[in-house]
């Protein structure tokens, strides 16, 4: 290293390698002894089982000491990788993500590695699974860089266990949030996206980023999981009378207890959806660029020796089809090369509540757009059964958690919204935020408590009549969207919308399963979509308010 160098200099190398090789080992040593020389690292060496470090508030010891026994019992054979190999690919991974995440963030991934390595692959998910992961995510980057072997095919296995790991762990608890990043981030990550694309592109970079922008055309509509994704056959597309249409594996076997068969046209089915003209013409010239290389072993739609050109390589004697692995480097690729690279981002890689700084953008993984087109599917009306069928779930209580992020959809639409409003980029019924009807006057009521209605300050109670009770009472202010008590700003307090969205979406879920029971009407379903409709509309109204008078506050 030479003098002056900091670890900065170093922060991207995670998104800047094919995968981890020995040729990583020595610049991973580099990197710790300058996190070293500057007081993270404190009578630690490289080779040690653990490292002693600080962040100056808490020390944090990440220890390496992994159970040799049941590695060599379940994973060498999967890795391709010794015991002593496997350890030091997880020290320069660790190495390699400094700076991109909170020491606790890197003890707790070792943590979960440590609990993967003790429990066979077949043991990973499903209802009698007993594994539990904090960090999943990183566990799956962190297998999907390692080196390829003729064991690839069982890692592949394993990333796709991990990934189905972080679907069916929330079914086991309901009431846990998937951590996606910030909604901010897959619009900014969207604009990103069609704008590189319509740009003049050399066409190897366009084939290597190919299969990252159909994917994310795709899944962010059609909620696939990423192994259906990549198992796309060649012979996807049709061109029909009325248009386009196009063909998409789905997994048989998630969910439901149906024998194994080992075969993909057995344990898969296909779906076939229409599309939209663009991304049809997207689709066609994909496979017109492709037309001279060589068919994957699966003939899927995507061929495997554009990925390899990348790095000036000849598709590798055991490369059957592009795989999850190759996904993996293609999205670390794209933030490193175009996100910071091109548009000058800073990625960021913890995923915390509140909105990101001006520059900055979260990190994505494969499986979040999956859970964000079933958000969408949700927050704009469509049934629990609608997003089990095209989610492939085979009960409907498998898509009840994706409700716990609408508001947090909501929010940052709305923010985005508000943001290019005010830039003048955008035009809606307002075209300033001067013109938002920020709520400030109130009317005191007889039980004391505040109402913040602009009608019933002039006379009117239209509002009145929209106010409830759960007996049938009209005009019922205590649940009614502007009561407040006494004292407390009708900006004042978030959850009372947010809890409203809460239960409109449980109340949707058990109209549902009445339902399927054969025990109620399937206009009770129509009329809590209408709710659930109305509160996202009520939230996302009364946040662009909030978000105007704040900002009318800092002028």
């Amino acid at each position: 290293m030479t003098e002056g160098t900091s670890a900065k200099s170093y922060f991207n190398t995670i998104l800047s390698v094919q995968s981890l090789d020995a040729s990583n080992i020595l610049l991973a040593k580099q990197i710790f002894e300058n996190y070293t020389n500057t007081g993270v690292f404190v009578n630690t060496s490289f080779e040690d089982d653990v490292w002693k470090s600080t962040d100056e508030y808490s020390n944090v010891g990440i220890h390496f000491n992994f159970n040799k026994m049941t590695y060599k019992r379940f994973y060498e054979a999967v890795t391709g990788l010794s015991y002593e190999d496997f350890v030091t690919y997880v020290k320069v991974f660790i190495t390699f993500t400094l700076g991109k995440n909170v020491l606790k963030t890197l003890q707790t991934a070792v943590n979960d590695l440590k609990r993967i390595i003790r429990t066979d692959i077949e043991e990973i998910y499903g209802e009698n699974a007993e594994l539990s992961l904090a960090v999943p995510n990183i566990c799956i980057d962190f297998f999907s860089m390692l080196p390829e072997s003729t064991s690839s095919n069982k890692l592949e296995r394993l990333i796709g266990a991990l990934d189905e790991y972080t679907s069916t762990s929330y079914k086991k608890n309901a009431s846990k949030k998937r951590t996606l990043a910030q909604f901010d981030s897959y619009f900014l990550f969207n604009d990103i996206m069609n704008d590189y694309w319509k740009s003049d592109i050399e066409r190897e970079e366009r084939l290597f980023f190919y299969p990252l922008y159909l994917w994310w055309q795709i899944t962010g509509v059609l909620p696939l999981r990423p192994r259906e994704f990549i198992l796309t056959q060649r012979n996807c597309l049709e061109k029909r009378t009325d248009g386009y249409y196009l063909t998409l594996r789905r997994d048989n076997l998630k969910g439901n207890q149906k024998k194994v068969n080992y075969k993909i046209d057995e344990d898969y089915y296909t779906v076939t959806y229409k599309i939209p003209d663009k991304l049809a013409f997207e689709i066609e010239q994909y496979i017109d660029f492709t037309k001279h290389y060589e068919h994957t072993e699966l003939d899927t739609l995507f061929v495997s020796d554009t990925h390899y050109h990348k790095w000036g390589q000849k598709k590798h004697s055991n490369s059957r089809f592009l795989t999850y692995i190759n996904m993996n480097t293609i999205m670390r690729y794209f933030f490193h090369d175009v996100i910071e690279g091109k548009y000058g981002l800073t990625v960021v890689y913890e995923r915390n509540e509140g909105h990101l700084s001006k520059g900055e953008i979260n990190y994505l993984h494969l499986g979040d757009s999956r859970h964000l087109a079933l958000i969408n599917i949700i927050a704009e009306g469509g049934t629990p059964v609608t997003a089990m069928l095209l989610a492939g779930h085979s009960d409907v209580n498998m898509s009840a958690h994706y409700y716990s992020n609408i508001t947090n959809l909501i929010e940052c639409r709305t923010y985005r919204q508000y943001r290019l409003v005010t830039k003048g980029n955008v035009t809606y019924q307002v075209s300033s935020f001067n013109n938002f009807p920020v709520k400030t006057e109130h009317t005191t009521l007889s039980d004391g408590s505040w109402c913040y209605s602009e009608n019933y300050l002039n006379g009117s109670i239209e509002d009145c009549l929209c106010a409830v009770g759960k007996n049938g009472e009209i005009g019922y202010c205590p649940d009614c969207k502007y009561n407040r008590k006494k004292g407390k700003s009708y900006y004042s307090n978030d959850l009372i919308y947010k809890r409203r969205i809460e239960d409109d979406c449980q109340a949707l879920e058990e109209a549902v399963r009445i339902v399927r029971l054969g025990k109620g009407d399937t206009e009770d379903i129509g009329e809590a979509i209408l709710k659930l409709k109305s509160s996202s509309y009520a939230y996302q109204e009364y946040y662009n308010e909030k978000i105007a008078l704040q900002n009318k506050g800092a002028d």
